[in-house]
């Protein structure tokens, strides 16, 4: 496991299209004073649900490669590949490029011009 997450609950929260932006966001509450943000950039494929709990970021296996190689019909660079997991089911996201950020902006604020 590369990152875990097991005390928030996300959200897949934003979607641009044109940009290719996806945001997973877990909001801040009475309980936890900031946001936490995940944040890809040029996504080519998504594969989650709506609510995401006891997220855990983890490591990519051999059958995730061939797995998403299937579904886009083109060879793909493991590092590009993000593994989700929630409550011990797996989903994941191909793109360029994944951040993870803390930060105190407001619900309907969108992190990516920061």
């Amino acid at each position: 496991m590369i990152r875990s997450f097991d005390s928030r609950d996300f959200k897949f929260w934003h979607y641009n299209i044109s940009h290719g932006e996806l945001l997973i966001r877990s909001t801040k509450s009475a309980k936890n004073t900031k946001n936490i943000d995940i944040m890809f950039f040029d996504v080519t494929y998504v594969e989650l649900p709506r609510n995401i709990s006891n997220l855990k970021i983890e490591e990519v296996k051999d059958d995730d490669v061939r797995y998403v190689m299937e579904k886009i019909y083109k060879p793909i660079r493991t590092e590009n590949i993000t593994i989700l997991s929630s409550n011990d089911k797996r989903y994941l996201v191909v793109a360029s490029l994944m951040k993870i950020v803390e930060n105190d902006l407001d619900m309907f604020e969108l992190p990516f011009n920061e």
